[in-house]
């Protein structure tokens, strides 16, 4: 994927082409998107880049994984802030803290929010067959955990089964952008605002789905 020759730069050198590469993948798909663009705005030769990656798919996938790995630290930093870990939360209370990081990350790290919209849109084809077969089944593992969990715990409800309640929760954290679409705009001029409906859809989810007799209050 990246090669050595990237991995050998200075952290400043790397950080300057991640940003070029972050800067136009954000604004175009991924067709779209020129390499030219990159090289030209991360003040490299084109030589230069082909030392660094092999094509433009290359610096693609590079790019997600750096971009994972912040939002993971972004995610860390959080929890540290909430004084709970998430091992003492409940499921619906992990739920809701999941919806409010990821408008706070989309709000301060705006370019890798507009970034993973584009790549969830992404037009069908072997390229997104690739991305989203790492993706999806690894966000599939963490949702399975997080329902398997729940119901050992007793806080869904008897009536639902595990892959509805997984269906649901995937189509909830995958398309929130498509529940609300002014959400774009939001993210930016109003993030509180759609903080608060992050809450509201997620008290919409407990009020369906948790079991009338969990110990946890209902909102």
């Amino acid at each position: 994927m990246v090669k050595q020759g990237f991995l050998n730069l200075v952290k400043d050198e790397q950080s300057k082409i991640m940003d070029a590469a972050l800067d136009e993948f954000a604004g175009k798909d991924f067709e779209t998107a020129s390499l030219n663009s990159i090289i030209a705005k991360a003040g490299i030769s084109k030589g230069s880049m082909y030392h660094y990656f092999a094509n433009k798919e290359d610096l693609y996938l590079h790019l997600i994984n750096e971009i994972m790995k912040t939002k993971e630290e972004f995610i860390k930093h959080a929890l540290v802030t909430s004084g709970k870990p998430l091992t003492e939360m409940s499921f619906f209370e992990n739920l809701e803290f999941q919806m409010l990081a990821s408008v706070d990350f989309a709000a301060q790290h705006y370019r890798e929010h507009q970034f993973s919209i584009r790549l969830q849109t992404m037009a069908e084809g072997p390229l997104k067959d690739r991305l989203f077969g790492d993706l999806s089944g690894a966000f599939e593992d963490y949702v399975e955990n997080m329902v398997d969990e729940a119901m050992k715990a007793g806080e869904i409800r008897n009536e639902f089964d595990k892959g509805f309640v997984m269906r649901i929760l995937k189509f909830t954290l995958m398309h929130f952008v498509d529940i609300y679409p002014d959400s774009k705009d939001l993210v930016v001029v109003d993030s509180e605002a759609l903080k608060d409906e992050a809450r509201k859809l997620s008290a919409f989810l407990r009020k369906g789905l948790q079991r009338n007799s969990s110990k946890e209050e209902s909102k």
